[in-house]
């Protein structure tokens, strides 16, 4: 067995638990901070969350900036505009609440509101931001994205209908706070379509060639929690427990994916978020199965060691059997099984994408280097575009 480093950057303090959002403000206060800026989307105000968050401010004497503003999948104007927002407001720190688009759009607001020297251009890609922004404290509200420790970034580049990603370890925020609780009032499709986006990361960390041993261990731990109790989750959303474990299972996933990486499905969801604005996990699910069926050749141990995490007692009564007894490819059928459970869209058709859009898709995938990179098989363009028709 071939032994391989390991090396990893997360926040310097993570936290996580039922009622962990009252310690905001201390947190506020450790780091320094006298003028933080509340950075989350347009509904938030009106939730429960919001109202907790911002009367523990209130009690401790904080008064925020607050910017409501932030888009599903955020171009990257608007980040520019934010960042003049929060300089003329002379904020020394930034508090993200919401999910994976809000806190990756903090975090890269923290950059570009601390180095003025640098454009949003001169970032774009792997370590190009060249030290620390504001200090960031992210607190999320969905179960899905792990942006609370990873060091990456995606925005929608409306010109060129593409997303692209800001990878640097600069973009690590100083503390996450990971409360359960806050994802109680997530509605039923976007509790499922997150969690799906957080079992995509699972399962893409643990194949990923740049996978290592505790990046497995937490993918493998992560694969559990998540397909364990995300059903329930999205049944019932008050219910505690599962919210709880598909919380840290999307927690110990955003850990795996920091150190692995993902790899195709992303690549080819890719162009549907670009493009046709397709919600994150719902672009990743679609795409699942015939990444699996394309990647499985030659990776037959990986998926039989997922198809047994996938088979223990969990919250959705999966039966418990022994190692042997389970076939690599049954790895597919669990998650799309999962899928169909939840609604979450399985084929392209279903979200309205015209069939004479694949070849333009495949071409846009293709150029995703970073994440088509960390899969276990190459693609060429036309394996992209026959799995797309698959998907079609």
């Amino acid at each position: 067995m071939s032994k391989k480093d390991i090396v990893f950057n997360y926040p310097s303090k993570v936290v996580f638990g039922e009622g962990k959002a009252k310690e905001l403000p201390h947190r506020i206060l450790e780091l320094g901070a006298k003028r933080p800026a509340l950075i989350t989307g347009p509904t938030m105000p009106k939730t429960q969350a919001f109202s907790q968050i911002k009367s523990l401010l209130e009690a401790a004497g904080i008064e925020p900036f607050l910017f409501n503003g932030v888009e599903p999948e955020p171009p990257i104007e608007l980040l520019q505009e934010v960042s003049d927002l929060i300089k003329k407001e002379r904020c020394d720190a930034l508090i993200g609440l919401g999910g994976g688009s809000t806190m990756d759009f903090t975090k890269v607001l923290g950059v570009l509101a601390e180095l003025g020297d640098v454009t949003l251009d001169q970032i774009v890609g792997i370590n190009k931001i060249p030290r620390k922004g504001l200090p960031v404290i992210l607190m999320p509200t969905t179960a899905g994205s792990g942006s609370e420790v990873s060091p990456v970034a995606i925005f929608t580049f409306k010109e060129e209908n593409v997303k692209k990603g800001i990878v640097s370890p600069h973009l690590v925020c100083d503390v996450a706070i990971v409360d359960p609780v806050l994802t109680w009032e997530l509605p039923r499709h976007i509790t499922a379509s997150t969690g799906m986006d957080a079992l995509v990361h699972a399962i893409e960390s643990f194949i990923s060639i740049n996978a290592n041993p505790l990046s497995k261990e937490l993918s493998l731990s992560a694969t559990k929690k998540i397909y364990g109790f995300l059903k329930r989750a999205v049944h019932d959303g008050k219910d505690r427990e599962a919210r709880y474990n598909v919380a840290l299972g999307s927690l110990l996933a955003g850990m795996a994916f920091s150190m692995a990486g993902t790899a195709a499905v992303h690549a080819l969801a890719y162009p549907l978020g670009g493009e046709f604005h397709i919600p994150h996990g719902v672009a990743n699910t679609v795409m699942l199965r015939h990444v699996l069926e394309y990647n499985m050749p030659g990776n037959e141990k990986l998926y039989r060691e997922m198809a047994e995490a996938m088979t223990v007692v969990g919250g959705n009564g999966n039966v418990s059997c022994q190692s042997d007894s389970v076939e690599p490819f049954r790895v597919i059928d669990f998650v799309i099984e999962l899928a169909e459970a939840i609604d979450v869209p399985t084929q392209l058709r279903d979200l309205e994408i015209p069939k004479d859009a694949i070849p333009r898709m495949a071409e846009a995938a293709f150029k995703e280097k970073r994440l088509l990179g960390n899969n276990p098989k190459r693609l060429s363009v036309d394996d992209i575009r026959i799995i797309y028709e698959k998907a079609w």
